[in-house]
């Protein structure tokens, strides 16, 4: 008995000693740390100048005849690069009994003209916006509408226009590098009155680049329109503003 107890209290000793120099490697290790600074440095980007390719906005387009006579002055970083000219919503009957309504469910009434991108015509309402501040502040577009007159001074009363800028199956928006953040929103303007309103925006950190925004004539419409309304062709102007300060 004496003999298995000491033979076992030798093995334990011995298996004790095999693992004493192990832990007194370990506890001769030091840990120490050090930082090394990094840095780099992004320039903003130079100033784009020419309308661009609305289906490749990262794509100017190159033919100073293309872009349909854009109705903008890109002057520094933030900016229109083009704006669509005309806006037609056709020729129609006025009706005896009212409102009337105006828009492209049946026929191609609402028409976009002259107006090509890389000999292409195009035939959305489009909108481009540059931003090569390097700040990623974001942006927004807003529009309004003068009254729509005749010639002798009559106001078309008690019309919308209808721009229906949430539609992403028929509208297009793209960007030269990342739309995401960018966004539309439907808009209605009275015709009487010059109350604007946003239609497109960019939140902080988004809207970097060039910015197309391509409204399907099938999402504008004119509303509302009076019964008897006289004869003739009113005519007036959507004024486009963007702003530096971005989507809420």
């Amino acid at each position: 008995m004496n003999k298995r107890v000491s033979s076992l209290m030798l093995a334990g000793a011995l298996v004790l000693g095999s693992v004493l120099p192990v832990v007194a490697n370990a506890d001769a290790v030091t840990t120490t740390s050090g930082e090394t600074k990094s840095s780099v440095t992004f320039e903003a980007p130079e100033n784009v100048t020419k309308p661009v390719d609305p289906d490749n906005p990262g794509t100017p387009v190159t033919d100073p005849s293309d872009g349909g006579g854009a109705t903008v002055d890109p002057t520094g970083p933030l900016s229109f690069l083009y704006v669509s000219p005309t806006i037609d919503f056709g020729s129609q009957k006025a009706l005896s009994t009212g409102p009337q309504t105006i828009d492209n469910k049946l026929t191609t009434q609402i028409q976009v003209k002259d107006q090509t991108f890389g000999g292409t015509a195009n035939p959305n309402l489009v909108t481009e916006v540059t931003d090569t501040r390097g700040t990623n502040a974001g942006w927004t577009v807003q529009v309004s509408s003068s009254p729509l007159k005749l010639a002798a001074g009559d106001v078309l009363k008690g019309a919308t226009i209808n721009l229906g800028a949430t539609d992403t199956t028929k509208n297009k928006i793209s960007n030269s590098g990342d739309a995401t953040g960018i966004s539309g929103s439907d808009v209605a303007l009275g015709t009487e009155a010059g109350t604007a309103a946003t239609i497109y925006a960019a939140a902080k950190d988004a809207g970097a680049g060039q910015t197309a925004f391509q409204l399907s004539p099938d999402n504008i419409s004119m509303t509302g329109i009076d019964a008897n309304a006289k004869a003739g062709t009113y005519t007036g102007t959507l004024t486009w503003t963007l702003n530096d300060t971005p989507a809420e």
